[in-house]
């Protein structure tokens, strides 16, 4: 599984909808995440991991938490991930439960 794209939106810390092109990062297949403590690192590997589990990776978070507090009601939480698999292209998309 190769990540094309992740798109995510009121989900953990990002409020915004926020897309990350892997695909820029080129083919080379390891790139680094780095930043502050609390920038929201490991709530990306959490966005793939419930794209594609139902989950968060490590099994820290409840789905309960992925959605941001920063938001209005109106707000939409969703993560979207595009991925190549054995030569074929997939979206997954997923929106946590919440009031």
């Amino acid at each position: 599984m190769r990540p094309i794209k992740l798109s995510l939106q009121a989900f953990g810390p990002y409020k915004n909808l926020t897309e990350i092109d892997f695909e820029s990062f080129g083919n080379q297949g390891l790139f680094l995440l780095t930043g502050d403590t609390g920038s929201g690192k490991t709530m990306i590997f959490d966005a793939i991991t419930y794209a594609l589990y139902g989950q968060s990776s490590g099994n820290q978070r409840q789905e309960a938490s992925f959605r941001s507090h920063l938001v209005n009601d109106e707000t939409l939480t969703f993560v979207s991930l595009t991925f190549y698999h054995r030569q074929n292209t997939y979206t997954v998309t997923r929106t946590p439960s919440y009031q």
